[in-house]
């Protein structure tokens, strides 16, 4: 399958993902759905379209017949036909590959034709030879055009390459092919990195200047001070332009410096002023000729073994990652979702159970609404919850029973209690605990219902409005019941024990007190048939 199809299936799987999300799960306006459809879309598509032209072919350098090596190593910069001959693109190294890149124009051609052939360049050895620049602007312009190349193939590759820098200069020692010998790791991303790095190098150095003369790491204080020297110069004109004070997401990594022996040098160029300046010395002109092509520093051990990951299996990757954001992102939103409905049943709950008893206007309100959410739980629990619950998230049918008890409760207190409200003001005159003559008219129908229940234990409440005092109230709202029940037991064959008398006075209100509407709502006698076992 071509890279081409990779993408445009993994375009349209995000796509199909984000829609079914947008229009299963996301609980929003269905205007605001259609809005983020048509972006997504229009999104999706002009990333399809951009890349086209990235999996266009191009004119690549061509880098035909490379064997598979355990490590490919590109060698940039100035005099590689000391380290490649000119006719050839790579060479053969101990167990490395290591490849030629004339230009830094190549590099990423060839990083490419390197890609195409499910390659990676391990690291890259930029050999600088300050020799051949008169003036170091013209030096410190090259090292920025490889920076630039090398930075834009770590934004586009996604991949880290690691650097070794290596300098030319005359370390005055013809047995001396470059130094250090044992080249260490150091990554370095920043300037005050490269510093610390130095320092370690100068102790190296000054270990090698004490040694016997006769050990092979001997170093005389002449090619110490010449390797001092050009680290000084380093720092100034060289890491500056390659390493930025503060990392950013894909500068360089610097990992090593190693000095190669030029066995020449040129009083001209703009360094050796600098040395000059430094010591007031003169290095002395001689010129030595290299036979055949040099080694490389051993530098491998210092790249970071890469492994190529295959287009589709990136592809693939990417996919996983989208589907593991969409089910965090799902999940997350069933979360909140679940959390919402969880609190909307318990505060109904909590409500009904914080409603005193003898409020029957506003438990019944409470209880519908229980009602309603028992019908939601019977119906997640039988047809299973909301997609925007889901996720294995959903946990409110263990609620349901809850519910249930909530609601049955208030059914079996219906059922005991059958009550019946009688305005004070057709029973009594004002602030009077005396029924009236035509009382009767209103308590015959109590007392048909009585005779009616004769199982049932009568209760007589009495209530009054907030209006004078509340222990006058309390006595007046007991006298009153009293009156309403000795006239029920003359009217009827019934025992005194079986009505039960109250005052309430007006510690239970049933509307408020703060209008006529509402006190003449407080303002009377509840007749109550109870079972004969129940208690209140």
């Amino acid at each position: 399958m071509s890279k081409r199809i990779y993408y445009t299936l993994l375009l349209a799987w995000i796509a199909c993902l984000s829609l079914y999300f947008i229009w299963q799960i996301w609980d929003i306006y269905w205007v605001v759905k259609t809005c983020l459809s048509i972006l997504i879309i229009l999104a999706c598509g002009f990333l399809w379209y951009q890349n086209q032209f990235w999996f266009k072919k191009k004119d690549i350098t061509s880098l035909h017949n490379i064997p598979k090596s355990q490590r490919v190593v590109l060698v940039a910069g100035d005099d590689l036909s000391d380290w490649i001959e000119s006719s050839e693109r790579w060479r053969l190294l101990r167990d490395s590959m290591w490849i030629r890149v004339e230009d830094c124009a190549q590099l990423i051609s060839i990083y490419q034709a390197l890609d195409e052939q499910n390659t990676i360049a391990n690291g890259i050895l930029l050999i600088l030879n300050p020799d051949k620049y008169p003036h170091v602007a013209a030096l410190e312009q090259r090292i920025s055009q490889w920076r630039q190349e090398i930075e834009t193939i770590q934004a586009l590759y996604k991949r880290r390459i690691p650097l070794t820098l290596g300098v030319h200069t005359d370390l005055l020692d013809k047995n001396l092919d470059f130094w250090p010998q044992n080249i260490t790791n150091h990554l370095c991303r920043q300037r005050s990195e490269v510093q610390e790095y130095f320092e370690c190098l100068q102790k190296q150095l000054d270990n090698c200047a004490v040694l016997n003369p006769q050990q092979p790491e001997y170093l005389n204080y002449t090619a110490v001070s010449t390797l001092y020297l050009n680290q000084q110069w380093l720092i100034q004109y060289v890491i500056k332009n390659l390493l930025p004070e503060k990392p950013y997401p894909y500068s360089l990594y610097l990992v090593a410096c190693v000095w190669l022996n030029s066995f020449n040098s040129n009083q001209n160029a703009d360094w050796r002023k600098f040395e000059i300046e430094t010591t007031g010395l003169v290095t002395p002109t001689h010129t030595y000729t290299v036979i055949g092509l040099k080694n490389f520093p051993v530098i491998e051990n210092n790249f970071v073994r890469q492994r190529y990951l295959s287009k589709g299996a990136k592809y693939l990757c990417y996919g996983i990652n989208w589907f593991l954001l969409f089910c965090l992102i799902g999940t997350g939103y069933s979360f909140v979702e679940n959390k919402k409905w969880l609190q909307e049943v318990i505060v109904a709950h909590q409500q009904y159970i914080a409603i005193p008893k003898h409020l029957e206007n506003e438990r019944q309100d409470s209880i519908k609404s229980l009602k309603l959410i028992q019908q939601t739980l019977q119906d997640y629990m039988t047809f299973g919850e909301p997609q925007k619950m889901g996720f294995g998230l959903y946990h409110a049918t263990h609620l349901l029973p809850v519910i249930n008890k909530d609601i049955n409760t208030f059914q079996l207190e219906k059922q005991k209690k059958q009550i019946i409200r009688l305005d004070t003001t057709a029973l009594f005159d004002v602030g009077q605990s005396k029924l009236k003559a035509d009382a009767k008219l209103v308590l015959q129908g109590v007392l048909t219902w009585v005779q009616a229940n004769p199982n049932k234990r009568v209760l007589i409440d009495g209530h009054t409005d907030n209006t004078g005092n509340t222990a006058s109230n309390k006595t007046l709202s007991f006298r009153r019941a009293e009156a309403v029940r000795d006239w029920l037991v003359n009217a009827s064959t019934f025992p005194e024990d079986h009505f039960t008398v109250q005052g309430y006075g007006d510690s239970k209100p049933i509307a408020t007190n703060d209008d006529p509407q509402g006190r003449s709502k407080n303002r009377r006698v509840e007749i109550t048939l109870v079972d004969m076992n129940h208690t209140d």
